[in-house]
């Protein structure tokens, strides 16, 4: 059973109605609101009129109504909610669906099996399949190591510069599953933002997307036709773009008619190749959420108790739909070095928590 104080640990459900059912215990940030809604309802400063017990239960659920809206408040197409819902799915096994069942070989050569990291949705469409060359899964396996790695680095050279090597190694402790604290928290929501800031076009990143020279023109002049010259400097940066234009245009005249053809099938080519790409990535995403949403699964629910501060806290009920486990999945054989390996662990554990909504509220902020 989870101890109170154990801020982010998940407690098993009981609930019948799905296998993958957890419940998560907020005891800070219970006291947190708590003491908000103690702030909004003191009458005790000077020249404040007394507050009937009526109006303090109506200014605190006033609070909470505000915290709950934004859990639920839409960030792109989706709410924050369903978008947590939809990254515990690829992490409890719809990963697999991109890169199959990853494992390493730790030194002595013992296999050591690698948790998903619940980003995998982010390379749909940059995967290699039989209608289109791309990443093999071993290789986005790689860049999710390396990713994780370099934000670890940085991580580590903020704290040599600033000599709080303590808060990091708290910080490692919370995520083996140590109580966290607001600034851990705050770390952490800091953390998984970055990551997601980076991943959130990486279907762009794809070289097809690389315009073609007289795609670069076209886009030159739409560029040029709304240009405004209103100052000086609006003039100058116009100037810079029409030289590049013209040199463009150049280049285009001198090529030969068999290298403008070839020209022509390659824009061709890409932009089939843009179309499947965009395609893929928004089939998985959407099929990941309507996974979510079967047979009224895939649910994010609240319980607040504010009583008092001693006993405040709030839990989250996450439950999600049955879905294939990774061993449905072929055997992904990904070689790790032991900074990348150190990387991609960290990149695991880091968005259960820093993606977690009510990390991402205000009561954390």
């Amino acid at each position: 059973m989870l101890k109170q104080e154990n801020l982010h640990k998940s407690i098993p459900s009981q609930m019948d109605h799905s296998p993958y059912a957890i419940q998560r215990q907020w005891p800070l940030l219970g006291q947190k609101l708590f003491l908000q809604e103690q702030r909004l309802t003191d009458s005790s400063g000077k020249g404040k009129s007394v507050l009937s017990e009526q109006k303090k239960m109506e200014l605190r659920g006033n609070v909470r109504n505000a915290l709950i809206k934004q859990l639920y408040s839409s960030e792109d197409d989706y709410s924050r909610d369903r978008r947590y819902l939809a990254f515990l799915l690829l992490k409890t096994g719809r990963g697999g669906e991109i890169v199959g069942d990853p494992y390493a070989l730790e030194k002595g050569g013992k296999r050591q099996e690698l948790p998903y990291t619940g980003l995998e949705g982010y390379y749909a469409g940059s995967q290699q399949t039989p209608e289109c060359a791309g990443m093999t899964k071993e290789e986005i396996v790689q860049e999710e190591a390396k990713r994780g790695a370099d934000l670890l680095h940085t991580l580590k050279e903020q704290v040599i510069t600033e000599d709080t090597w303590t808060n990091f190694s708290h910080l490692q402790h919370v995520l083996a599953g140590g109580e966290p604290d607001a600034w851990d928290l705050r770390t952490l929501q800091t953390l998984w933002s970055t990551v997601i800031g980076q991943l959130h076009a990486r279907v762009y990143d794809n070289e097809e997307f690389e315009p073609t020279l007289t795609e670069q023109i076209e886009n030159i002049e739409q560029l040029l036709y709304g240009a405004a010259e209103r100052t000086e400097e609006e003039k100058q940066l116009k100037n810079v773009v029409q030289a590049e234009y013209d040199r463009l245009k150049h280049e285009h005249e001198d090529m030969s008619e068999d290298e403008k053809a070839k020209e022509r099938r390659e824009r061709t080519k890409r932009e089939d190749t843009r179309i499947y790409r965009l395609k893929s990535f928004y089939h998985f995403r959407e099929e990941t959420y309507h996974i979510r949403a079967q047979v009224g699964q895939g649910l994010y629910t609240l319980g607040i108790q504010d009583s008092c501060l001693e006993n405040a806290v709030i839990t989250e009920t996450i439950t999600l739909p049955k879905i294939p486990d990774r061993y449905a999945y072929p055997p992904t054989f990904v070689y790790l070095t032991p900074e990348h390996l150190e990387g991609y662990l960290f990149l695991c554990s880091l968005g259960e928590i820093g993606g977690d909504p009510l990390v991402r509220s205000t009561l954390v902020l």
